[in-house]
């Protein structure tokens, strides 16, 4: 009896070293991405395979149906009108090199905790529990659109990750800050007198004004990364904007629809006010000094994060540099390190301890009272109060 065929796969040229697509009937495609590049390369087998297969209609019966045109059906037809439309192919991609040649009646509780050990090697809990929901989601969608199916497969998820309990103390965020802007402690100790001495330095190639900006941003509003990197001076459809006439930060762009992750304005404090204030003026500054360079108007310094007059998309790059000046890394083995993330756990920390009502930090943050309450509860100075007395 022959063997089953695997389908489209990754297969590593041991000559090139290079990632190249197997497939049924000795059919080799080059990739382009090299040895180190596999993130890439199961990027180019999503596309690949979204390029082969046309999901069938009206196909009911599970054996016949593989995970591929399933997870093709969706990235083709739901995912691109979501938001998360990048992250959804991101998704199939991971998905596609394990589930792609099975069908779904191999999508039980044994298959999906196989996948999670598979993919526990490189990867969290939690963009496991993220990709097997893009499963999950895929064969609902098959069921609805080209179903209906004779029986709706459970996907089995991990369980969920405890939620990170890291956050900086106004100490640990002025030292973060002062490390964005290039300083750094320098530290040495005297042999004779066994003290330990140290002095404030500064590296003017590692400051990074724009990551200031940042943290500044995420410690005084508790928003996430992108809603950040994407806030401009005036109102726009890509992004929030600042609104200086009520002292509202708006996340969302101007016709943007909302999403599970909520993005409501969040009203400005005095002290950040006062930043953004000051960086407008420079950046009104620098945009018509460049203006007058050019000799007609240009479209930069538009981004309150900014890197040279253009927004960003990320600052990972320095972070990493204000986080070592800061000698702020994990100092436990194993323990996670400090992402951008960190600003908003500070946020809610931070407003917990002032005593804020749940009701209205909730509000500010952008997420339920209730999930709030569940993560960041047991920091609120009324937290069991007035059980503790009894």
């Amino acid at each position: 009896m022959p063997r089953p065929a695997k389908g489209a796969r990754l297969y590593l040229d041991p000559r090139r070293r290079e990632w190249i697509i197997r497939d049924v009937g000795e059919v080799f495609e080059r990739t382009g991405c090299s040895e180190s590049d596999r993130a890439g390369a199961e990027k180019r087998l999503g596309e690949y395979i979204a390029e082969k297969f046309k999901p069938v209609t009206r196909e009911s019966n599970l054996a016949r149906l593989s995970i591929a045109e399933v997870l093709t059906a969706y990235g083709r037809e739901y995912a691109p009108h979501k938001k998360s439309v990048e992250r959804s192919g991101y998704a199939i991609a991971a998905l596609l090199p394990f589930w792609g040649a099975k069908t779904l009646a191999d999508v039980r509780g044994e298959t999906c905790r196989a996948y999670a050990k598979a993919r526990g090697k490189t990867v969290k809990a939690g963009t496991i529990r993220r990709e097997l929901a893009v499963l999950s989601k895929a064969i609902n969608h098959w069921h609805k659109e080209h179903g209906p199916l004779a029986s709706v497969p459970e996907v089995t998820m991990p369980d969920v990750p405890p939620p990170r309990d890291r956050w900086l103390t106004r100490a640990e965020a002025a030292l973060h800050l002062a490390g964005a802007l290039g300083f750094y402690r320098e530290m040495w100790c005297d042999v004779a007198s066994r003290r330990e001495h140290s002095r404030w330095r500064r590296n003017r190639f590692a400051i990074n004004r724009h990551l200031a900006r940042f943290i500044l941003l995420g410690l005084y509003t508790g928003s996430r990364r992108a809603a950040i990197c994407n806030v401009q001076w005036m109102p726009n459809t890509a992004g929030g904007w600042i609104d200086f006439s009520r002292g509202v930060m708006h996340r969302r762009g101007e016709g943007v629809a909302e999403t599970n992750k909520r993005q409501p304005p969040v009203r400005l404090g005095r002290r950040i006010t006062a930043h953004l204030s000051r960086w407008k003026r420079i950046d009104d500054e620098a945009r018509d000094a460049a203006s007058q360079e050019a000799g007609e108007p240009v479209a930069t310094y538009l981004h309150v994060v900014s890197y040279m007059g253009r927004g960003v998309g990320s600052v990972r790059t320095a972070w990493d540099v204000a986080i070592e000046n800061a000698w702020l890394q994990p100092t436990v083995t194993g323990q996670s390190p400090i992402t951008p993330h960190v600003l908003r756990h500070t946020r809610a920390t931070w407003m917990m301890f002032a005593g804020i009502d749940i009701w209205e930090a909730a509000g500010a943050l952008g997420m339920s009272a209730k999930t709030l309450d569940k993560v960041y509860g047991h920091h609120h100075v009324d937290f069991q109060k007035d059980a503790a007395e009894v």
